[in-house]
């Protein structure tokens, strides 16, 4: 329906997934806390997509609104699970912490979510800079990288 309103308004709706930043509540920040917490965390390996650096995502907006109104798709390069993503934060912030991969009917989430979720830039978009270089910057703005 927002996309809908979007278009027919002269809105501009920039869509992207799987956000994550230095502040608020997110992945990152939530594999970081629990990687303290724990020796090891179940994450699930058959939901795929695409983690969006907010801070690349802030810039690439500003490109977005320069140009036509309309639905623009905009995301990170390259794809992953949940758990190949878990994997990386805690390599990349060197926490101990080993990732057990399931299935997403083991994790029992109130609402389902797709298999699948790659998001790509496209129709003009900004291209974004790969989801492990926003890793690495959002690691840094929390000084952990």
């Amino acid at each position: 329906m927002t996309k809908l309103a979007g278009e027919r308004y002269g809105h501009w709706v920039v869509r992207s997934s799987w956000l994550f930043g230095a502040t608020g509540k997110n992945f990152v920040r939530t594999m970081l806390d629990l990687g303290r917490e724990r020796d090891e965390v179940a994450v699930v390996d058959d939901q795929r997509g695409c983690p969006t650096y907010v801070g690349h995502l802030a810039e690439a907006v500003r490109k977005v609104v320069e140009g036509p109104r309309g639905v623009w798709h905009v995301a990170a390069s390259g794809d992953c699970t949940w758990a190949e993503f878990a994997e990386a934060i805690f390599e990349e912030a060197g926490v101990e912490c080993n990732v057990r991969r399931i299935t997403s009917d083991e994790l029992a989430r109130p609402a389902p979510r797709p298999a699948y979720s790659v998001l790509r830039s496209e129709r003009g978009a900004p291209e974004l800079p790969h989801w492990r270089e926003g890793l690495c910057a959002c690691l840094a703005q929390l000084g952990r990288g």
